[in-house]
């Protein structure tokens, strides 16, 4: 099952092509954050944090639990990985646009150094394209400071990131 995970602009995730119903608004949020930190353990305890901040409801751990337990229904069971009070969301190369963006204008800038300036523009071109809007822009409502933050340090932030080679882990 191959799963692809889009951040730059609406929240949108396609399971072998085909779109995935993601559910509501705080169960995308519980996505945008594990995507946050792709293939990284993420304690539940900071899901809870990014959906309610210091006001979470009496019973946010099992909230969270179904959220989780919902995209698992949408991604596929061996999508996230439950590990104590933590998850991960396992997360393949290439499957998340923001890590193709990174890759893309890296290249970009790499063919500018070597004085490839065709090379640059299709890259980054490409790169470009990957934008559909605001990132996370349908989850932008919700009280996740984390998500949030992540989104707006990324958009139009091509320029600063460019010169360093993309990272496994996108950092927040």
């Amino acid at each position: 099952m191959r799963v692809e995970y889009r951040l730059l602009g609406p929240l949108e995730a396609d399971v072998d092509g085909r779109q995935a119903r993601l559910g509501g608004p705080k169960q995308r949020a519980v996505l945008a954050l594990l995507l946050c930190q792709p293939n990284t353990v993420v304690p539940a305890s900071r899901l809870i944090d990014g959906l309610w901040g210091d006001a979470p409801p009496g019973s946010a751990a099992n909230l969270v639990q179904g959220y989780v337990s919902g995209l698992r229904k949408a991604l596929g069971k061996e999508a996230i990985e439950t590990r104590g009070a933590a998850y991960v969301l396992r997360v393949s190369s290439g499957a998340l646009d923001l890590q193709r963006f990174e890759r893309l204008a890296y290249e970009g800038s790499q063919a500018l150094e070597r004085d490839d300036p065709s090379g640059a523009a299709a890259a980054l071109r490409e790169a470009l394209a990957l934008w559909r809007g605001p990132a996370l822009a349908d989850i932008a409502d919700e009280p996740s400071p984390q998500c949030n933050a992540a989104g707006r340090s990324h958009r139009g932030s091509g320029r600063q990131r460019v010169a360093h080679p993309p990272s496994v882990r996108w950092p927040v």
